[in-house]
């Protein structure tokens, strides 16, 4: 998803320490810091915080996902259609 690096200089550049991120997303300073290390990865409602309490524009975000998952779609509809072909 995201490297621990870039969410530790998004957290950083926002003035935040680990432990006031923990406090925000209702999580321990030691996930924080495992998320900062890349051991683990934050769920999506937790990034999505994560991105709104470093003041990242969620929108862009929001968008890519939602290219990704028409793409995903479009490609599923192709091998459906391949295979009634076949069949």
């Amino acid at each position: 998803m995201i490297s621990g690096d870039d969410l530790k200089s998004m957290r950083v550049n926002a003035g935040l320490t680990q432990k006031e991120m923990a406090d925000k997303l209702g999580i321990s300073r030691e996930t924080v810091s495992n998320y900062e290390l890349d051991v683990g990865q934050p769920k999506m409602r937790d990034f999505l915080k994560w991105l709104i309490f470093c003041k990242i524009d969620t929108r862009s975000v929001v968008n890519q996902i939602d290219a990704i998952q028409s793409q995903v779609n479009k490609n599923i509809k192709v091998e459906q259609n391949n295979r009634k072909k076949t069949k």
